[in-house]
């Protein structure tokens, strides 16, 4: 009994953990694309504007089961004054696959449908719902976090000093080596070509590092200094240039501009651009789907549409999404698709997407194998304890055996057959009980839960009853665990009482 209680509590919890682990898989499969193709030209992540076209291809291959748009990115979502910080993937309505996957996931509890159309319409994560309390009927507002980029950059900006103070070296040295070095000629304002060149060079340096960083007026003045000296033209052998008359001296009435600009307007008109930003998104919310809080799952589900907008992707998407036949062999296909596609596109799987968290699970498993044997190794120790007060007992009958001519060998034999007698009905029984018990956990759960004691609660791990998957291979490996410690437990009291003396033993000494 003590083999097959240890053998039922690892059978138990094995297969609750495998049990757990699969269904946070089916979830994770079941709104995760198997692999995600992104455009990424020198390491560099693009959206991808012929989406339409790429899926087609990729559709066409044997292990490809359907491709679709894929975008996603975190947004502020806002109900009844509460904003939580979210993520949202956008959805290709017309696909009927997706929206299949997506029904499958839904929370018939809560009720709804997953029919958005291209509505301003969205589809919620559970976990989303039970924090803020949505429901079906419920609107909520999306804000782009792209905006807060724009609005820090606008706020640097108008922060920052005026170029003509923070670049003033730099333009008093224009200033001056382009005053002596024009001479005025007959066809205009003639400059060396190398000097033009090198002051061209670094007005362009200026605008292209800092254009976007100026204050609007800023940024005009230094682009109409730049097309006034692009206005060159070569002279003679080409170590000159020619410039319209009075080139230098627009250029110096420009610089002398920089000064002179209104601060506080300008800061305004850096301001006023955040306007033109992506708005907020107003949704109805029409379906809660089961998620899981030990995954990150997106928080919300949108149309495609709604989703470009609020990742200001245009008519582009961040990738084209892959569902194969078998996602567990997603590495196989992503390696295939890498030797027939250009190097420019990067490839995710989903098991590199979730590989921590599946290495954590693995480790916890491990440590519930490890943790949960010394249950049986206390088993056996037990057994091996009272087979050896039994050799003790039936010393007599051991001399008598030997004193008849049994052998050393058959001495062993006895013992150690008992044991693996004890193995094999202790495995066995502890199989048989730990199915039993699993066939019945819910009843089990819900007495517990009745006593005030729940091993599994709904709230917490968002399931409704305790998951089990019964792994053949894995319960076989925990028989034959307790049955080779079981036959090694019968071993040692075999061993000392094969060396017995038998004159001794039949004199009890």
């Amino acid at each position: 009994m003590g083999v097959a209680l240890g053998v039922l509590v690892l059978v138990v919890v094995v297969s609750v953990m495998g049990g757990f682990e699969r269904e946070l898989k089916s979830r994770i499969l079941g709104f995760t694309p198997h692999i995600v193709l992104q455009y990424a030209p020198g390491g560099v992540v693009q959206p991808t504007l012929d989406w339409n076209q790429m899926s087609e291809k990729l559709e066409e291959l044997p292990a490809v089961e359907e491709a679709y748009a894929f975008a996603q990115d975190n947004v502020i979502l806002d109900f009844a004054g509460l904003q939580s910080n979210t993520t949202f993937r956008a959805i290709d309505t017309s696909n009927g696959k997706q929206m299949g996957a997506l029904r499958n996931l839904l929370e018939t509890s809560y009720g709804g449908s997953v029919d958005m159309g291209l509505d301003e319409k969205a589809v919620v994560s559970e976990t989303l719902a039970k924090e803020y309390g949505l429901k079906v009927g419920d609107m909520v507002q999306l804000y782009s976090t792209r905006n807060f980029d724009e609005v820090l950059r606008a706020y640097k900006v108008t922060e920052r000093d005026p170029i003509h103070v923070e670049y003033g070296t730099l333009l008093s040295e224009t200033r001056v080596r382009l005053g002596e070095g024009v001479k005025s000629g007959a066809e205009g304002e003639l400059i060396d070509f190398e000097l033009l060149k090198d002051i061209y060079g670094r007005m362009v340096e200026l605008y292209g590092v800092e254009g976007r960083e100026m204050r609007p007026g800023e940024a005009e003045i230094v682009l109409e200094v730049i097309f006034l000296l692009e206005e060159g033209k070569p002279v003679g052998d080409e170590s000159k240039r020619s410039l319209p008359a009075g080139t230098a001296a627009k250029v110096e009435a420009a610089l002398d501009r920089l000064p002179g600009l209104d601060m506080e307007r300008e800061d305004a008109r850096v301001l006023k651009g955040i306007r033109d930003i992506v708005l907020p998104k107003d949704l109805e919310i029409i379906g809660v789907y089961k998620a899981s809080r030990h995954v990150l799952h997106p928080g919300i589900f949108v149309p495609l549409p709604t989703g470009q907008e609020l990742k200001g992707l245009r008519e582009g998407v961040d990738g084209v999404a892959l569902r194969i036949e078998d996602p567990y062999k997603a590495m196989q296909v992503a390696h295939a698709l890498q030797d027939e596609l250009s190097s420019d596109w990067a490839m995710t799987t989903w098991m590199a997407q979730y590989k921590t968290w599946f290495d954590l699970i693995k480790r916890e498993k491990g440590m519930m194998y490890f943790v949960l044997s010394f249950i049986v190794l206390i088993a056996v120790f037990c057994v091996g304890a009272i087979m050896f007060t039994v050799t003790v007992q039936k010393r007599q009958e051991i001399g008598v055996m030997k004193a008849l001519g049994a052998m050393p060998s058959q001495i062993v034999n006895i013992f150690l057959f008992q044991g693996m007698v004890i193995g094999v009905l202790g495995g066995l029984a502890g199989v048989g009980l730990g199915l039993l018990v699993i066939v019945n956990r819910s009843p089990i759960q819900k007495f517990l839960a009745w006593l005030g004691f729940d091993p599994f609660p709904a709230d917490f791990h968002d399931i409704d009853t305790i998951p089990a998957h019964v792994n053949p291979i894995e319960v076989l490996l925990i028989a034959l665990f307790a049955f080779v410690l079981s036959t090694i437990a019968g071993l040692v009291p075999a061993l000392i009482a094969a060396r017995q003396d038998a004159a001794r033993s039949l004199r009890n000494l």
